[in-house]
């Protein structure tokens, strides 16, 4: 189902569609290589709004036509520059602010990078919890070349994803990688021929999706919070998750229909004792 994001005042940048537990946003200008202008913004913004209905499971995101993402169009660059001039830091955290929601829906979140991901909107598919890319697809975070540092959270995210050195070189340079190198670096965790890109994204979103719900949000706060615990107090986290995923009657049925299938006697929910 289409969501429509048109207004009289703002062309249509980002496409919202929900098929079923899934929400897929899709850059949408490709004569400009999906370039980021205000409605863009804005549509980023309504859209992830979507995802707080609860049925949502998995949100993703990839570009119309040739890019994923070529970045702040650069009209909008100018204009933005001349109102952060005045309205510092109110103005830009708008912007940063639309890359957060990626990071902090409680979905999952995946982006298929299907071309050129350049300044921001390289740090929007940073802020995804998955990213995979297209052999086709680039990278590059070309803002300091500007005189300006990249500013919509790409500085931390890729220094997280990549290592400092790696990210200070990217930064630093402005240079643009291909997706191997993406790989090698842990910007993306696989790689798949272009015209493969689609299915797979179907493939990962489905197989989300289909996961007991809210096991997949309690394993992204596991991931998230473990870099930051100890190993000790990490497998509490995970513990507590398991305590709660193991009153859902969903997780019973998997685990009974995993049993199953593997030839080994399946679970009886009804067998539990009250205090399950």
């Amino acid at each position: 189902m289409s969501v429509d994001q048109d207004s009289p005042e703002q062309p249509q940048r980002v496409a919202v569609v929900r098929d079923g537990a899934r929400l897929a946003l899709t850059f949408d200008w490709p004569e400009r290589r999906n370039a980021l202008d205000f409605a863009a913004w804005d549509q980023l913004s309504a859209g992830t709004d979507l995802a707080r209905d609860d049925d949502i499971r998995v949100v993703t995101l990839t570009g119309a036509g040739s890019a994923f993402c070529a970045g702040v169009e650069f009209a909008a660059i100018g204009e933005s520059l001349r109102i952060e001039r005045h309205r510092f830091p109110s103005f830009i955290r708008r912007w940063s602010e639309v890359a957060d929601r990626f990071e902090r829906l409680a979905q999952p979140t995946v982006a298929a990078i299907n071309g050129p991901a350049i300044g921001a909107g390289f740090e929007i598919a940073l802020a995804c919890d998955v990213r995979i890319a297209s052999n086709k697809a680039v990278f590059a975070m070309p803002q300091l070349q500007m005189g300006i540092v990249p500013d919509v959270g790409g500085t931390s995210r890729l220094g997280r994803a990549a290592g400092a050195a790696f990210a200070k070189d990217i930064i630093l340079t402005g240079r643009v990688i291909g997706a191997e190198e993406a790989l090698a670096h842990g910007i993306v965790s696989r790689v798949v021929p272009h015209d493969e890109l689609p299915a797979v994204l179907d493939d990962i979103a489905s197989t989300i999706a289909a996961i007991p719900w809210p096991a997949a949000y309690f394993a992204d706060l596991a991931i998230d919070f473990g870099r930051d615990l100890d190993s000790r107090h990490a497998a509490d986290f995970e513990a507590v998750a398991d305590q709660v995923m193991l009153r859902e009657e969903a997780v019973w049925d998997r685990v009974s229909a995993f049993m199953e299938q593997r030839g080994l006697k399946g679970l009886d929910p009804t067998s539990r004792s009250a205090s399950d």
